[in-house]
């Protein structure tokens, strides 16, 4: 063996050292939360996680707003596909009803993490949507700027006992009606999104049934009404009943659950595709039998 021959065996040698070094340092360092695919990353759990490389929402966009009570709270981050998601079907309801704004509330912090509203929202794929509203002769309304308005079963504003002292700080809220219209085609845009998977969107039971009546009554599709039937739960224990907004919560993402994004509840181990959904007034048995076999837990948020 000649002397380059030696000189550049050692150094394949140092080459292959070094490798297996860096790799036995990175295998050290491969638990959840410190890989990163270079978009944002969902870490943990909703109510005990963080965020990485977060998306920022923007404060308005094409039909939906965030009003001026929760923009200053500052809670405006998620993941890329959660406030896509917010965006895109936001979107959808304005192109379908003119006129029509949706109120964002909160997303989550910066990195994620409690806040002092909310036990869960820790790790970006919580979001609050305020419900649309109308007034008493139909005309539609912009989300309120102060505070949330609590709907009872008929649609109609009330004010509810923990509130009986302190009242509403929204000035005409009494002339609020729930419009059931816009507020199910945003579920149904939520829903029939071609890229993200929606866990749950927590709301009282009143109001679930309000929607899926008014979904039937208007001859939606069948798998998209027992879609929401699946998702849409009011929490159990001390939890709000959600009477006055959506909790909408999304599943991790594929690639998220690799970097120690948890699902709790029930988790769907399929991946959204484009060509995932039937149209509009097509019935998917395969998907119907997946839906009505999804167990439903009372979840404190």
């Amino acid at each position: 063996m000649t002397a380059l021959e030696r000189r550049r065996g050692a150094r394949t040698l140092v080459a292959l050292a070094w490798w297996c070094g860096a790799s036995l340092i990175c295998s050290g360092c491969s638990a959840a939360g410190l890989w990163t695919d270079f978009t944002s990353v969902s870490v943990g759990r909703a109510a005990s996680g963080r965020l990485h490389r977060p998306e920022r929402l923007p404060a308005s966009g094409r039909g939906y707003t965030v009003p001026p009570a929760w923009r200053v709270r500052g809670n405006r981050y998620g993941t890329r596909e959660l406030v896509r998601l917010i965006e895109t079907s936001a979107a959808r309801v304005r192109a379908e009803h003119r006129g029509a704004r949706l109120g964002v509330a909160d997303l989550s912090r910066l990195r994620g993490g409690r806040t002092t509203w909310h036990k869960s929202h820790q790790s970006g794929r919580d979001v609050d949507l305020i419900f649309y509203s109308k007034n008493s002769r139909g005309r539609s309304l912009r989300p309120p700027d102060l505070q949330m308005v609590h709907y009872g079963p008929k649609g109609l504003p009330f004010v509810p006992e923990s509130m009986q002292e302190s009242g509403y700080d929204e000035s005409g809220w009494q002339d609020r009606r729930f419009d059931d219209e816009k507020n199910w085609s945003l579920v149904a845009a939520l829903l029939s999104d071609p890229t993200v998977r929606i866990q749950w969107i927590f709301v009282s039971r009143a109001i679930k049934q309000r929607l899926l009546d008014y979904a039937a009554g208007q001859g939606r599709a069948p798998w998209l009404i027992a879609y929401a039937e699946a998702v849409m739960h009011q929490p159990g224990g001390r939890a709000s009943p959600h009477n006055d907004h959506f909790h909408v919560r999304i599943y991790c993402s594929r690639s998220d659950r690799t970097m120690g994004c948890v699902d709790t509840g029930p988790v769907w181990k399929h991946e959204k595709k484009t060509h995932k959904y039937p149209g509009p007034e097509r019935y998917d048995p395969n998907l119907w039998s997946v839906i009505t076999s999804l167990p439903l837990f009372f979840m404190r948020i």
